[in-house]
């Protein structure tokens, strides 16, 4: 679910930039609609969108781009199009970026450091910095999951189920197709199983997708031998199978930028991404953050795994069955004292 409250959690790493140049979002007097100035009160974006939405008017707005979420925008598209655009995207200099996709009553989620973007009735991928990274040019397409996204071109459309609430894509031609492509935007074509982490997808093997260099594999090394975060993903678990089944795969999804400088480490499942298990590590690998998947702030990784801990603790305490249980005490005191 949204969060109604609009606060954009990117950290800022230009923060010499951002102190010479802070921004504000601003309400008109009857609260109708809302802007962006700068602390000096010039007017960087007028304000003409909806004030519905509760926006932060105290907090200056971190980050590299500026986003406005109003459900509507000036851009019309056929009744079941896919690719309906919602929100407004600018720079810190008031300059329009893009229209991201509309997903879950909202603007797209960001996954694996993309979102989607709408351009011509066409989806694209845009990054955090406000770049489109791929062109907008398929009539929708799924976020990234473990490298790789699916894409729907030829001719697809909403149907909706019963009820007209949720939708899913459905061919609407003879030429409609689908593929997945990787994050430079290429076609990637199934092969036969290479690597023991090829991505597996529709019973098909694609190649598994991440490369890294020494620091970087360091640094997925130092969180895939963290077995207790294991523990903490698992301890409210009711699933199939034995544990070493359902342990976490690390990889880096996000590299460090100038807005940015940090890794992002996502934790996934059987290829699937978990969405309360992600990390950001410093680019000289020394400092080890956990990410919730909202709006907070991030949390020192010791300070999040104790306090995981206590809530695990008090968890199987409360379920007998909890399938996965682990010895909470002892793992607070290793975590207490000896680091």
């Amino acid at each position: 679910m949204r969060k109604s409250v609009v606060t954009l959690g990117l950290l800022c790493a230009t923060v010499a930039v951002c102190a010479q140049n802070k921004l504000y979002y601003f309400p008109t007097t009857d609260s109708a609609h809302v802007g962006v100035k700068n602390d000096l009160g010039k007017i960087i974006i007028p304000a003409k969108f909806s004030g519905a939405i509760n926006y932060d008017f105290e907090q200056p707005i971190t980050g590299p781009t500026v986003e406005f979420y109003d459900v509507s925008t000036p851009v019309k598209t056929p009744k079941l199009s896919p690719a309906v655009p919602c929100g407004e995207v600018f720079n810190r200099k008031g300059k329009f970026l893009y229209y991201p996709l509309m997903y879950d009553n909202g603007p797209d989620y960001w996954e694996e450091g993309l979102r989607r973007y709408v351009e011509n009735g066409k989806v694209g991928f845009a990054d955090k910095s406000g770049h489109k990274i791929i062109p907008a040019k398929w009539d929708f397409a799924t976020p990234f999951n473990y490298g790789y996204a699916t894409v729907y071109e030829g001719g697809w459309q909403k149907k909706y189920e019963a009820g007209g609430e949720h939708w899913y894509i459905s061919a609407a031609s003879g030429k409609a197709v689908s593929y997945l492509i990787n994050k430079k935007g290429e076609r990637v074509n199934p092969g036969a199983q290479q690597h023991a982490k090829d991505y597996k997808n529709d019973n098909q093997y694609y190649p598994y997708p991440f490369q890294y260099n020494a620091t970087e594999q360091k640094i997925v090394d130092s969180l895939q031998q963290l077995d207790v975060i294991n523990d903490i993903n698992l301890v409210n678990h009711y699933e199939d199978g034995p544990r070493k089944d359902h342990l976490l795969q690390f990889e880096i999804t996000d590299r460090p930028t100038p807005d940015f400088p940090y890794y992002t480490v996502q934790g996934y499942t059987q290829q699937s991404k978990e969405d309360r298990m992600q990390f950001i590590i410093s680019h000289d690998g020394k400092d080890y953050q956990y990410r919730p998947w909202s709006a907070e702030e991030p949390v020192p990784l010791r300070q999040w795994i104790i306090a995981e801990l206590n809530e695990c603790k008090a968890f199987m305490q409360e379920h007998a069955d909890a399938p996965f249980r682990f010895d909470a005490d002892a793992r607070l005191k290793q975590w207490t004292t000896q680091h």
